[in-house]
């Protein structure tokens, strides 16, 4: 029975990872039908209902995870994340900490702990935590674009400019660093760089809402650099 319910939970997880969401239940809800406490089929079924938003249900498992074992960092940071999606700001942060505690190098406890820091007003504490992420998987560029986010929002241009060439370097398709790009140098003043980013975006995006909103941009930008 042990042995089947861990097989039934691998391939939920694999059902997960492929995006094939209510099979990944399902294989989850056999494996606890065979074993009720099992923590890994609590914490990953918690996990595709927070992918879904079903934040009750994934608080559910979750707990139901930690109470069989609490030293499961990873469902500490899945907790932590459903607490800040229900704006549950301080028992997420403290979730997270936990995990911290549990295992120091996990990259991503310490990337929602920024973003707890950056949205309590600390942004020194996020950038220190995104810092660490850089120095465990250099190049990250989820981290990366973090760090640019917490570095613009204090005015260090340069900096935030840095950090998303480095993501471009990395991907030259990165739709989100062009518009950062594209929004950091217009926020400094340097239109033209401002413009050409965004041009670089409109290229790429086919989406045709967005598209609409950076040729609205361009021509905003365009307006303010003819009257310089």
């Amino acid at each position: 029975m042990a042995d089947r319910a861990d097989e039934l939970t691998r391939m939920g997880v694999v059902k997960a990872n492929s995006g094939q969401l209510a099979e990944a239940v399902d294989l989850f809800d056999q494996s606890l039908n065979l074993r009720k406490r099992n923590a890994a089929a609590h914490l990953n079924r918690g996990k595709v209902f927070l992918f879904q938003k079903s934040l009750d249900k994934a608080l559910q498992d979750l707990d139901a995870a930690l109470k069989i074992d609490p030293k499961l960092a990873e469902a500490y940071v899945a907790r932590g994340m459903a607490y800040r999606l229900q704006s549950r700001f301080s028992q997420a942060a403290s979730d997270f900490d936990r995990a911290l505690k549990l295992d120091g190098k996990n990259a991503e406890a310490l990337m929602y702990r920024a973003v707890i820091s950056l949205d309590a007003g600390e942004p020194q504490k996020a950038i220190d935590d995104l810092n660490l992420v850089l120095q465990m998987k250099p190049g990250t560029p989820k981290a990366l674009g973090n760090r640019a986010y917490v570095l613009e929002q204090l005015g260090k241009f340069d900096e935030a400019i840095k950090d998303l060439t480095s993501i471009l370097a990395l991907d030259s398709n990165n739709l989100p660093a062009m518009e950062h790009l594209g929004f950091i140098y217009g926020r400094s003043g340097e239109f033209k760089q401002a413009v050409r980013w965004y041009r670089t975006a409109l290229k790429l995006e086919q989406d045709p809402t967005q598209r609409k909103r950076l040729e609205a941009e361009i021509r905003r930008l365009e307006q303010r650099e003819a009257k310089n």
